[in-house]
């Protein structure tokens, strides 16, 4: 839950406040509309192609692999060298956030009993929802003091060290993995 807390507060700080302000300063309203259609667009390819990859050996890992791209992505938005650099790295950000979420969201589905499932999801969704007013005032004094482009390469260092953090977890690691995969795994480690 704290990785989840985590990366959403970066997350809707970057798109929800530093974002617009970079479009603002930067490319004006239909350039903001450029970037959160991007968004839109890389979203929903990273939806479609999560869903055509059900049988990942590692599903967490690859989530967590997906998570430190977009990261990445985040990062460099504002210096790519404008408006379609930034579109670029929007779309790219977006696809694979929503390839690792579709990810996450499916392996938790499954792990949850089915009488817990429903108190589950709603507590990823207040991790998700949750973290957004604090988010926004944080970013908002931030930015304000900064300015919106430093912001982004922050945002996604936090995101990386939240990502780093799940992955140093033996658990999660583990979270969703083939039962093949997982005892080779237990025979690499008892030798």
């Amino acid at each position: 839950m704290v990785i989840a807390v985590l990366a959403n507060f970066v997350i809707a700080g970057a798109f929800d406040v530093a974002l617009p302000a970079l479009a603002h300063a930067s490319y004006g309203a239909t350039g903001y509309g450029a970037l959160i259609a991007s968004f839109g667009v890389g979203s929903l390819i990273g939806t479609l192609a999560a869903a055509r990859f059900g049988s990942l050996r590692r599903p967490a890992m690859a989530a967590c692999a997906a998570y430190l791209g977009g990261g990445l992505a985040l990062s460099v938005l504002p210096f790519l060298g404008g408006l379609p650099g930034a579109a670029a790295a929007a779309a790219v950000f977006g696809g694979l956030g929503s390839f690792g979420n579709v990810i996450i969201i499916t392996l938790l589905q499954q792990w949850a009993p089915a009488h817990l499932l429903g108190r589950v999801m709603s507590v990823v969704m207040l991790a998700s929802i949750g973290a957004f007013p604090a988010s926004a005032a944080l970013s908002g004094v931030i930015v304000s003091h900064v300015g919106p482009a430093p912001f982004f390469p922050a945002s996604g260092g936090v995101l990386a060290i939240a990502v780093l953090f799940a992955v140093t977890q033996p658990q999660f690691r583990r979270f969703g993995a083939t039962p093949a995969h997982t005892a080779s795994q237990a025979a690499v480690v008892a030798r």
